[in-house]
């Protein structure tokens, strides 16, 4: 896979706390320009440069954007970035936007759309012409209810809220003529709480999906969507934690965008998920525990999470971090999972050996309380899941993301 050199972020700007952090993921030197555009109209609102070292760690000054924008990262060497948003209980966190992440495109899928939920959607157009946007929205039976149009302006953002989305419980696809980065915003419990997520190209989408984390610790809810053209068979299977051993196996037929939500309550052991099927399909799931919510997607090769080396730009010490890597290779996976603090220099290096199809888990004892970078290198392909914890300032609040692949 390469690596991506430009990044981008939907959303900066007074609305949140934001919190951004970018780490040159090369092997050299390297120049990271950190350019804010106002959503309206596209003109630039902040710029801001840096030198960074391998692994070395940048947060730049967001606060003073004083405008909404959004934000594009270049720079000459790869690099990976994460956003936090805050306010009080609702977090979000993204990793930047890229072309090799099947994040940036032009046609883009969103799982799942809520009627009643606070739900908010930006569009943002990273091509060099205006672009033409058709946004689709269908039910759960994969019928389409309501569509609407807008011409967005290079480099500008569309906003659309729950009453513009027609009050449906369905799916959102986003076709449009230059490639565009869409992001959404999903509000529980009255706005207590939120999640968020960016439209997944579907133009190459997968057919094998991964959630690395199932069982009776949340309260599971899955989604898995047919986006290919014909009728499918999506087969569902949890592999047990410590044995690799399948526990659980669901079919169902989905016709196409037709929506399966699964019976993850018949899961009763500490699992991993693998979803295959015989059309490309997209999934997502929450996991829910009061005003602790995370949402992740299924795991893949096309999307950048599935690798022989993963990232993840922050641990926070002090914070409760939880990490887990599922091999998803046929032999034993040996790991080494490397720390490194903010100047990207080494400070510890954690070794595990994982059978095929099982799990293991590092918390922040592990980690040994460092603030920093976390990288995995492994002899089979994997997928890392990260949990966060926050204890203070935004206590009762956890987000997860997983491990961003830097090569193999």
């Amino acid at each position: 896979m390469a690596l991506a050199t430009t990044l981008y972020f939907p959303e900066v700007g007074p609305q949140w706390e934001d919190w951004i952090q970018v780490i040159n993921v090369g092997n050299e030197q390297g120049r990271v320009t950190g350019l804010a555009r106002h959503a309206g109209n596209g003109q630039p609102t902040w710029t801001e440069e840096k030198e960074l070292g391998p692994f070395e760690c940048w947060t730049p000054n967001v606060e003073a954007i004083k405008q909404n924008s959004s934000m594009q990262l270049t720079s000459d060497q790869p690099i990976v970035a994460e956003r936090h948003m805050h306010n009080k209980t609702n977090i979000l966190d993204f990793v930047g936007a890229a072309f090799e992440y099947e994040t940036v495109g032009q046609r883009l899928f969103f799982p799942e759309l809520v009627a009643g939920a606070l739900d908010w959607f930006r569009f943002f157009n990273v091509g060099e012409a205006d672009a033409f946007v058709n946004i689709i929205i269908r039910n759960r039976q994969g019928d389409i209810i309501h569509q609407q149009h807008r011409q967005i302006k290079p480099f500008c953002c569309w906003d659309v809220a729950e009453g513009q989305m027609g009050n449906v419980t369905g799916t959102v696809e986003v076709q449009s003529s230059q490639p565009i980065v869409g992001e959404r915003h999903l509000h529980y419990q009255g706005g207590k709480t939120c999640v968020g997520q960016y439209g997944q190209v579907i133009s190459d989408a997968p057919k094998t999906l991964y959630f690395p984390e199932v069982g009776p610790a949340w309260q599971d809810w899955s989604i898995i969507v047919n986006v290919g053209k014909e009728r499918a068979r999506v087969t569902l299977i949890a592999h047990d934690d410590g044995t690799g051993d399948p526990v659980t196996t669901m079919e169902h037929d989905l016709n196409p965008y037709e929506c399966w939500t699964p019976r993850m309550d018949d899961i009763k052991v500490k699992s991993s998920i693998l979803l295959r099927c015989d059309q490309p399909i997209v999934a997502e799931r929450h996991m829910h525990n009061e005003t602790a919510v995370i949402d992740l997607p299924g795991a893949s090769v096309e999307g950048g999470h599935v690798g022989l080396r993963l990232f993840f730009p922050e641990v926070a010490s002090g914070a409760r971090d939880w990490f887990r890597f599922l091999n998803v290779g046929e032999a034993d996976a040996f790991v080494n999972i490397i720390l490194r603090n903010k100047k990207g220099q080494h400070q510890r290096t954690i070794h595990r050996q994982i059978k095929p199809r099982c799990c293991a888990d590092v918390d922040e004892a592990a980690m040994g309380n460092i603030r920093g970078t976390v990288e995995a290198q492994s002899s089979q392909p994997i997928v890392g899941e990260r949990h966060l914890h926050y204890q203070s300032g935004h206590k009762g609040s956890v987000v997860g993301e997983y491990g961003v692949v830097i090569g193999e």
